[in-house]
């Protein structure tokens, strides 16, 4: 009984956070804003156009990180407490691009390019 009480806690406390993002033509997703602790994101873009991922400090909008995630491409990057990240789509067409977390991440809105 003792081995399934800790499994299960193990279970919980090991969860993710898993999302499908779809990113309208010429649109930014931006992600992290009401975020207030370090997290992780695993990044797979599963259309076939390229999708700028960067990162931005909160307080100035300072650039932190960035690349092109490629067609297919998969990634992980990994997000401190004052940063957001932005998808940027800059195609005449949606890109996909499925996200896992390590923990919940708060504040996510799309903005025009």
């Amino acid at each position: 009984m003792k081995k399934i009480i800790l499994l299960l806690l193990f279970v919980t406390s090991c969860s993710t956070f898993k999302s499908g993002l779809t990113i309208p033509a010429n649109e930014t997703f931006i992600l992290g804003e009401s975020n207030s602790k370090n997290y992780s994101a695993e990044l797979v873009n599963t259309s076939n156009y390229e999708v700028k991922i960067r990162g931005e400090k909160k307080q100035n909008g300072e650039y932190t990180q960035g690349f092109g995630l490629a067609p297919k491409g998969k990634v992980t990057v990994y997000v401190s407490s004052n940063e957001i990240i932005k998808f940027i789509n800059n195609n005449n067409l949606p890109v996909k691009v499925n996200v896992k977390m390590s923990k919940e991440v708060y504040g996510m809105r799309y903005i025009k390019n």
